[in-house]
């Protein structure tokens, strides 16, 4: 360290990649001086975010990047669902005209980076991996030396194991629910044209998107402990090909099997504090949830633009709140709904299910929730209340033959416990936030109890960080 005072800031951005660059962008074009620090250099190749819903590619484009242009980018119209019941593909389309975009992850990083590099208001310092966050003064390693700079406000946009995070005191012990296996398959075409399709049926659910020029992204969600067993690469390849489309399957078992694939850890962890106004988290360092739905990009960028927008914290915050309640809570559930093979999972799959098929005013409200389009807790709480009340008449039902009686009953006690369970959890997790984030730890075992695939109890046992620096590639054995 030399005796030089460290260089003054308004903002200091931990991390670079595109919910931390689109903060540096937004807080430098409304007038701030802006460090925005990155451990890494040059955009990452890891297994991380490609999809984008129409209001992130909105935001993109408002900063002047139009991806839809790259080469390794594809249209987003929506999602069709494939359920495993061997029914009709359920089409989910965007409402409207709004499209959301795929691209690879190093392809938005990389022209996010651009962006920053010829901001005037942004000092961009790739390769600084910061060590310590003390009051106003962010300690980093850069080209072998240690350095320091000073901001008026830290922005940890860092990832599942942010040092500010930890700076703040607040958790981040990886929690992993389950392993996201990423396979690219070149020359191949999806059935539904510009939708990401999800497959149901699986081991785990199975999401595939475009991602131009006849590429396809196929992501297997996989339990611990399948991707534990020795035989897990015959496994995969049987059980998740057979779901595959027909054209898609020779490519799909020859990548798994010539070991061309990635693996990263997933987890949730529900918002439940954004910092205090000297240090602020925002994207996957606020919370993160599994990719199945596509939110943690566009949340991100919904946290940065707010954050760049406000002139008070607690407004920030309680902002965030309102707004990403709804998403949170679907991200969470779609993703229990459909990973979870229990009786009560199923019949609430089942539900959702009919009520998209039956009724296409439930399948915009879907859509429009899954964009972050619509941010209603209500129209959220009375989609999911109609959802229980088919489940229990199709268990009650059931329960009229004599056979399924005991069925039905554990049925409905195993439904009914989740919920009291998932009602708790988050009334625990709203009153955490409103103290901070004191209370998280309590708040998330509660959550464990009523989300038993998406928030296990268990720690990390499998060697992925949270954060995804653990993501590598694989050779089979």
């Amino acid at each position: 360290m030399t005796g030089h005072r460290p260089p003054r800031y308004d903002v200091a951005i931990v991390g670079a990649g595109p919910v931390g660059s689109v903060c540096a962008l937004a807080h430098a074009r409304g007038g701030a001086r802006v460090a925005l620090l990155e451990a890494n250099n040059g955009a990452p190749r890891r297994l991380a975010g490609e999809w984008l819903h129409p209001p992130a590619v909105r935001t993109l484009r408002d900063f002047g990047l139009d991806l839809g242009s790259a080469p390794d980018s594809s249209e987003g119209k929506g999602f069709v669902v494939f359920p495993e019941d061997g029914g009709d593909p359920i089409m989910l389309p965007y409402p409207g005209s709004s499209l959301g975009l795929s691209c690879e992850h190093a392809v938005i990083v990389s022209s996010l980076h651009e962006a920053v590099a010829n901001e005037p208001g942004i000092d961009f310092m790739p390769g600084a991996r910061v060590r310590e966050v003390e009051r106003e003064r962010l300690t980093f390693t850069r080209n072998g030396a240690v350095q320091s700079v000073t901001a008026g406000r830290t922005v940890g946009a860092d990832g599942r194991s942010s040092v500010v995070r930890r700076s703040l005191g607040l958790s981040t012990s990886p929690k992993t629910c389950s392993l996201m296996v990423g396979i690219l398959l070149e020359d191949v075409e999806l059935p539904v044209d510009g939708y990401g399709h999800m497959l149901c049926g699986g081991p785990g659910p199975i999401l595939m998107y475009p991602l131009g020029g006849n590429r396809v992204r196929v992501l297997l969600d996989v339990p611990r402990e399948r991707w534990a067993r020795p035989d897990r690469v015959e496994v995969m390849a049987s059980s998740c090909g057979a779901l595959l489309p027909e054209a898609l399957r020779p490519s799909f078992v020859q990548a798994l099997r010539s070991g061309e694939y990635s693996v990263a850890a997933n987890g949730v962890k529900p918002r439940i504090s954004y910092g205090h106004p000297g240090r602020v988290l925002v994207g996957d360092a606020a919370g993160h949830y599994h990719p199945l739905t596509g939110v943690g990009m566009t949340l991100g960028f919904g946290d940065a633009l707010a954050l760049a927008e406000s002139d008070d914290f607690n407004e920030f915050a309680r902002g965030r709140v309102q707004a990403t309640r709804a998403p949170e809570l679907l991200a969470i559930g779609v993703y229990e709904a459909f990973a979870d093979r229990r009786d009560e999972a199923v019949v609430l799959r089942q539900a959702v299910y009919r009520s998209w098929r039956t009724a296409p005013a439930v399948r915009d409200r879907t859509t429009r929730l899954l964009a972050c389009e619509d941010t209603s807790t209500v129209r959220l709480g009375f989609a999911f209340g109609l959802t229980v009340v088919r489940a229990i008449l199709a268990v009650v039902r059931r329960s009229r033959d004599e056979r399924a009686w005991p069925w039905a009953r554990e049925t409905l006690r195993s439904l009914v416990v989740r919920l009291w369970w998932l009602w708790r959890g988050f009334r625990l997790a709203y009153k955490a936030r409103s103290a901070g984030g004191g209370g998280d730890e309590r708040a998330r075992r509660v959550l464990a109890r009523a989300l038993l695939v998406s928030m296990r109890s268990r720690t990390d046992e499998t060697g992925f960080s949270a954060d995804g620096s653990g993501v590598r590639a694989f050779k089979s054995e």
